[in-house]
């Protein structure tokens, strides 16, 4: 009797695990808010400022743990006074102060693993792509008249992301994702940037996230 009765447990707990391992959504579709620091120059000679936007995409799930992602992200324009030091290293060698502003949109893609709990879903991904920018080249425009810049800075870069957060299902189609944390390298590289190409820059997203 005590063998039947392990017999039919096992057959449940394997029923069970297939039907979980089946139950999943394989299509996810988030919309955010998206903050980012932005660092134009990691040194601080250009000192850093916050970008407010939104964003969304798609990820598309192989099975109940892999999948990959697509998203895109904008941030509005934002106007900041700069004020270079008068060091050697700076656009401005003799020192300068300028008003400059900047928006920014990035496109990125690549694999993300989530973890599927009942009330919580963390999940984790790395992604590539490119952004856009017309920081650099407004600071140009701006700084014409004291800066040693020489050459019309691109606007365009590649970059770099790592991080990860939080869904928390409240019905079998829609999730609450109240974080998500990444670590954005990108890779503009200027007079402004002094030969250091790499721009460490945090981004914080949260939203409502649709699911089939």
């Amino acid at each position: 009797m005590k063998m039947k009765s392990v017999i039919v447990l096992g057959i449940v707990l394997l029923f069970g695990t297939v039907a979980f391992a089946q139950d999943y959504a394989k299509v996810e579709v988030p919309m955010y808010y998206s903050f980012m620091r932005f660092n134009p120059e990691n040194s601080n000679v250009v000192s850093g400022f916050s970008l407010n936007g939104g964003g969304g995409g798609v990820t598309v799930y192989v099975n109940h743990v892999l999948g990959f992602t697509g998203e895109f992200n904008g941030y509005a324009s934002t106007t900041k006074t700069f004020r270079f030091p008068a060091t050697a290293n700076s656009p401005c060698p003799a020192g300068c102060t300028v008003t400059g502003s900047g928006d920014m949109f990035s496109y990125n893609v690549g694999p993300v693993l989530k973890y599927r709990g009942e009330r919580w879903e963390p999940f984790v991904e790395v992604l590539f792509g490119g952004v856009h920018s017309n920081t650099y080249n407004n600071l140009f425009k701006a700084c014409q008249a004291n800066c040693t810049t020489t050459l019309t800075p691109s606007n365009n870069a590649f970059d770099f992301v790592i991080g990860g957060g939080l869904d928390i299902p409240v019905s079998h189609n829609v999730s609450i994702r109240p974080a998500q944390f990444d670590f954005v390298l990108t890779r503009f590289g200027n007079d402004f940037t002094k030969g250091n190409q790499n721009q460490s820059n945090f981004r914080y997203n949260g939203g409502i996230v649709f699911r089939w």
